[in-house]
């Protein structure tokens, strides 16, 4: 019980690269000193949220990653937060992002075409049944896994439905970042 109210830091985690980069901070491949696991944090610079008036997007990510347990959105594991930024720790999707697929492989023959616009209605339908919006679909957005399956990513300008709006208003007020 005293391991799980143990608090996560930002050296719990081995940085290996940095995968992307964005407004308010970066991705970084890290491996988790304890268990020896890849995984994807988010670091996130708190005073460049507040000055571009971003908190309410990114308290949205974090609450409907970890609402939604499914194996079309990439897993938030943990998160946590220092003085100046905020960390979200996910599963790392080795097959990087879609963009990149694209801009790899230039065409996709038919075949491929069909199982990504599959895997991407999956996606969409399962997040939807889950009373989530996305509203930010893009190939940069969307991340190949080990196996080949899609995920989605990024859940900053999502909406849910109108009884988890109420919830997350009611976490932000009665809540820090």
């Amino acid at each position: 019980m005293r391991e799980s109210r143990k608090k996560i830091t930002i050296f719990d985690y081995e940085p290996i690269s940095i995968i992307g980069k964005g407004a308010f901070g970066e991705v970084r491949v890290c491996r988790e000193k304890a268990t020896g696991e890849i995984v994807a944090v988010k670091k996130l610079k708190k005073e460049e949220m507040i000055k571009k008036n971003q908190v309410i997007h990114v308290r949205t990510e974090k609450e409907i990653l970890k609402s939604l347990n499914c194996p079309y959105v990439v897993k938030l594991r943990a998160s946590f937060q220092d003085d100046k930024f905020l960390y979200l720790v996910m599963d790392f999707l080795p097959g990087g992002d879609f963009m990149s697929l694209l801009m790899k492989k230039d065409i996709l023959n038919e075949e491929d075409s069909r199982f990504y616009i599959a895997e991407m209605i999956l996606c969409i339908e399962e997040v939807h049944k889950l009373g989530c919006i996305h509203r930010d679909l893009k190939p940069d957005n969307i991340l190949i896994g080990k196996e080949g399956h899609l995920q989605l990513s990024d859940f900053g300008l999502s909406k849910m439905s109108v009884s988890y709006s109420i919830i997350l208003i009611f976490a932000y007020y009665f809540s820090f970042l």
